[in-house]
């Protein structure tokens, strides 16, 4: 589509061939010098180009200060501060810094993210050549797709730099050297220059290759030979029978990815070494390339650790700039890594109840966290200062401080795609209709547990994630039905949002209209205090602000602290829910109940994404829970007893109604 209208075949196949064309330029170097003397970054570097590939994409501020990179925002959920240390490193490299001379590894558990960090950097790079700003000149049907600058003697480069500003480094490869000498003649402004589009797929300017291999071949990395043209000198042999269709020599101008790196055979590490630290592809007998590229790689603790300790890897470890990509340590990013586990559902016709993707977010999540530096502070209650959430007297600071205290946090406990496989196994229970989020929970628990290498210790741990992810629930059971008791909640909780966003707004012009009490009143229900309102009323509103620019709507549960000031101010208490909801002893009370709690299931279907099933199995919960029942017991024996149904059925609270 091309904005509202629909495009026909020929249309279509018109745009399409435009685009090709785009990138179909052939001309000479001296066509090529002209352009780069009137605009000089065409010669950027490998680092600036990835650089300026991520930034292409996009860049927000978050209501804190915070970049939001767009390239990621729709994959790598809670990791800002790793994304923004990723693109710190090419900042700082592509300012020309020892820097670029170093290898990016990010470190991390298993799914984790660091791969999708790459293949979104890979997927910015490709789009980025595609574009006028980032457009890459190469020297005609160069296997490395080499800059056509390197024609350009030493002798003469300095004239370039004073004179136009360009900068040259690097040597010209063996192959394009022998074609100017022998084709050419020497006359290097006649030399083909062509347009280039980099692609994974067609190995130009991204490479990739996976070290699992202890006796993998070094000519997949650094190229191979072709052995009927080895006659002739050096020189010569260099020129016509180095292939150059080695993982590095295709990386040329662009990024190679090395997966699981430190599995890779010690001497394809020291052509690593090489290629970070003097860049060049060393070729054995016939001397070596120059190659200017960027290089990521990632791997696990455990075989990094195993590389640290070898006495042999001080200089390669040296050229390494490491980056924990731990797992995410926030419930409400967590939850956004699982959307895809809803869409699953509703293509197959089966509920997954909403507050099932929340529980398991909050079971990973708190897998993950240390034990709390601050005395008197719980395991869940961290979870939740993590979430943004208010936790009784706690601060950002104290969770700037408990972050400070432990690294290392995140980079162990359950991995997201362990939880999407227990899911994906509740979901697959014959003529199951909806994944209750105690189910969700119990499954968890019985991966853990079934797990034959886990101690007693790991089980008590299992146990314990288990009861607190109940607890929870049950908050979070009792907050759906506070909100779906009244008819009026979502209304009312609208209007008081927009009440505030146009009170902020009139405090920041210094309105004298303004009703100060009005917003003093919902930020007492949260504990502003009034030393700290300004700097929250700035902040909701550069939230605000950052939803608008995007066309996303702010509503009430966007901000955690927002959202439970409105729910204090208008949620019922637990005693009026505990009313309201208990089965009256007069018949004359009973219609007028039953019809309550009809209503409240049919909100929970219309409104809020539930299910007949799950809707009625959420209401009788709750229910029971005003009554103090006990949901979850631990036996002696390591094991976990539910007393509610794990696997709720059609319900018959309209038959039980109608009966009493």
């Amino acid at each position: 589509m091309m904005g509202d209208e629909l495009m026909s075949i020929d249309e279509i196949l018109a745009a399409s061939e435009r685009e090709a064309a785009l990138y179909d330029w052939k001309g000479t170097f001296t066509d090529y010098l002209e352009m780069v003397i009137e605009n000089p970054s065409l010669a950027k570097l490998a680092h600036a180009r990835v650089r300026d590939a991520i930034l292409a994409q996009g860049v927000d501020t978050s209501a804190t200060g915070e970049p939001i990179y767009r390239l990621f925002e729709d994959y790598i959920f809670g990791l800002e501060d790793v994304l923004e240390k990723v693109v710190e490193h090419f900042e700082a490299a592509s300012k020309g810094t020892e820097t670029r001379k170093r290898i990016l590894l990010l470190l991390g558990p298993p799914a984790s993210g660091k791969s999708t960090i790459v293949a979104l950097i890979k997927k910015a790079l490709e789009a980025y050549t595609r574009t006028d700003e980032g457009a890459v000149y190469a020297i005609a049907d160069c296997p490395m797709q080499e800059e056509p600058l390197h024609l350009i003697p030493h002798s003469m480069r300095p004239a370039l730099r004073e004179q136009f500003g360009i900068e040259i480094e690097g040597e010209l490869n063996p192959r394009n050297r022998y074609l100017l000498r022998t084709k050419y003649d020497g006359r290097m402004g006649e030399i083909p220059v062509e347009r280039v589009a980099f692609s994974e797929h067609e190995a130009v300017g991204i490479g990739y290759y996976v070290a699992t291999n202890q006796d993998a071949d070094s000519g997949l990395l650094v190229g191979s030979i072709d052995n009927d043209r080895l006659e002739g000198t050096r020189t010569e042999v260099a020129g016509k029978a180095f292939r150059m269709d080695g993982e590095f020599n295709v990386a040329n101008r662009g990024m190679i990815e090395l997966v699981e790196m430190f599995k890779a055979d010690k001497h394809l590490l020291t052509a690593l070494l090489g290629l970070a630290q003097e860049q060049v592809i060393k070729m054995e007998k016939f001397g070596s390339i120059y190659a200017e590229e960027v290089i990521i790689g990632h791997s696990n603790e455990g075989d990094f650790n195993t590389f640290a300790v070898d006495e042999h890897s001080e200089a390669l470890k040296d050229r390494i700039i490491a980056i924990q990509v731990p797992y995410n340590l926030r419930v409400n990013e967590e939850m956004k890594i699982y959307g895809k586990v809803t869409a699953w559902g509703e293509e197959t016709g089966i509920c997954i109840a909403p507050l099932a993707l929340q529980v398991v977010s909050t079971y990973a999540v708190l897998s993950r966290l240390d034990p709390p530096t601050r005395q008197g502070m719980s395991l869940l209650e961290k979870m939740r200062l993590f979430d943004g959430r208010r936790v009784g007297s706690y601060t950002r600071q104290d969770l700037a401080d408990m972050k400070r205290q432990n690294p290392g946090e995140g980079m162990h406990g359950i991995s997201p795609r362990y939880v999407m496989n227990r899911i994906s196994a509740v979901a697959s229970i014959p003529d199951i209709k909806c994944v209750s989020p105690l189910a969700v929970i119990n499954s968890l628990w019985e991966g853990m547990s079934e797990n034959i290498s886990l101690d007693e210790s790991d089980k008590a741990t299992a146990i314990s994630l288990v009861s607190n992810t109940v607890n929870e629930y049950n908050d979070l059971a009792m907050g759906e039905i506070q909100r779906a008791y009244n008819e009026s909640f979502d209304d009312t909780a609208a209007l008081l949002l927009s009440r505030y966003i146009e009170d902020v707004r009139m405090y920041k012009t210094n309105d004298p209209e303004l009703e100060e009490q009005d917003m003093q009143e919902l930020e007492r229900a949260v504990d502003i205090r009034e030393r700290d309102k300004r700097a929250f009323r700035l902040e909701i509103d550069r939230l605000v602000t950052i939803y608008e620019s995007r066309g996303r709507e702010f509503d009430y549960t966007a901000e955690p602290r927002i959202k439970a000031a409105i729910e204090a101010r208008l949620f019922p208490t637990a005693r009026d829910l505990e009313r309201g909801l208990t089965r009256p002893r007069s018949s004359r009370q009973r219609a007028e109940w039953t019809q309550r709690r009809i209503s409240i299931v049919n909100r929970l279907i219309e409104k809020y994404g539930y299910c007949a099933v799950c809707a009625e199995d959420l209401l009788e919960y709750v229910t029971e829970l005003l009554h103090n029942k006990t949901m979850l017991r631990t036996s002696k024996n390591q094991d976990v007893e539910w007393q509610w149904e794990l696997f709720p059925t059609q319900s018959t609270l309209a038959t039980n109604s109608d009966e009493g």
